[in-house]
């Protein structure tokens, strides 16, 4: 870390966790742990500029946290956890990161009123997909690769689609509810889910029993497909125990989404692709409405986002 120093005194600032404050160039914040009450306590710095390699406006080198790294920098930085956070990444990990024997999930958007993230994507599908809608559709693909068929991709993609679409219909809500509970709940039980806002410099932490999935499931809702205008996606509806497809005007949204899609892309599945050699079917659990998610998730901390005013 560079060197820091105070040069002329410091200032003591107790507000409230959704606050923003500018920072003057010369002054340095630093953020101090645990809250009291409802309140944070932070300390303003002066800096002398000839002894430190960053920036002393607040944003740090963080700029917007922009990746993995930076994340696990700052959670580090702020000695959120009681072990150093240190990075997992690959595609063998469930974890992108752990805090001792703490798993971390990292989550990063550039506002959270945009987009989405994904809780899963899987080529494990038995026991939610039929695979024997795709069974023509198999073949045909079959004959063009070992033949050097030359064929309309947009046929072939919207025939696919088509398949995913028969598929979600034959998906049952304790099929779909079994899903959600083994690949996404019991996967993720203990993870501390961290959303980086990099459009708002902000950072939430989120314990996974928090999440509505986790609250709703434990009460014994049943999530049911709701059919839209994507062929190949629909969105999850939890009805409360005791109600059926019938009351499904009183069910829940908590913004997720059922995809069932290819991990590659047609033209790999037809061979035609120069970056991948095939194409399989997979299933996403995807998270619309990040910024609802966030909220009813109770984040247990949040970093950024200050809004008084602080002038030199």
């Amino acid at each position: 870390m560079p060197k820091r120093q105070s040069s002329h005194g410091s200032i003591n600032i107790y507000a409230p966790w959704r606050v923003s404050i500018q920072i003057p160039s010369n002054w340095q914040l630093e953020y101090k742990w645990p809250p009291l009450g409802h309140f944070f306590l932070f300390t303003l710095q002066r800096v002398d500029h000839a002894n430190t390699m960053y920036k002393t406006n607040g944003s740090t080198h963080y700029e917007g946290i922009a990746n993995e790294h930076a994340v696990i920098e700052l959670l580090n930085n702020r000695n959120y956890y009681d072990s150093p956070v240190t990075h997992l990444g690959g595609t063998k990990n469930k974890a992108d990161a752990m805090a001792g024997n703490v798993p971390i999930s990292i989550k990063r958007k550039k506002g959270l009123r945009n987009g989405s993230f994904d809780w899963v994507i899987t080529s494990d599908i038995n026991g939610i997909i039929d695979r024997t809608v795709f069974t023509e559709f198999r073949k045909f693909v079959t004959y063009c690769r070992e033949n050097n068929i030359d064929t309309d991709i947009m046929e072939v993609r919207n025939w696919y689609d088509k398949c995913c679409q028969a598929a979600l219909s034959k998906i049952s809500s304790n099929q779909l509810t079994d899903f959600l509970r083994k690949h996404v709940c019991d996967k993720q039980k203990g993870f501390k889910l961290v959303v980086a806002d990099t459009e708002a410099d902000t950072v939430y932490i989120i314990d996974h029993e928090r999440t509505p999935l986790a609250r709703l499931l434990k009460q014994q809702y049943k999530a049911v497909l709701v059919e839209g205008r994507g062929k190949s996606s629909r969105k999850i509806i939890f009805l409360a125990p005791g109600k059926g497809i019938n009351d499904i005007g009183s069910g829940i949204d908590i913004g997720l989404r059922f995809r069932c899609t290819s991990n590659n892309g047609i033209k790999a599945m037809l061979g035609l692709s120069t970056a991948n050699k095939n194409s399989q079917t997979v299933v996403k659990i995807q998270q619309d409405k990040v910024q609802q998610f966030v909220n009813d998730s109770s984040p247990t901390i949040v970093y950024g986002d200050w809004s008084a005013i602080i002038k030199e």
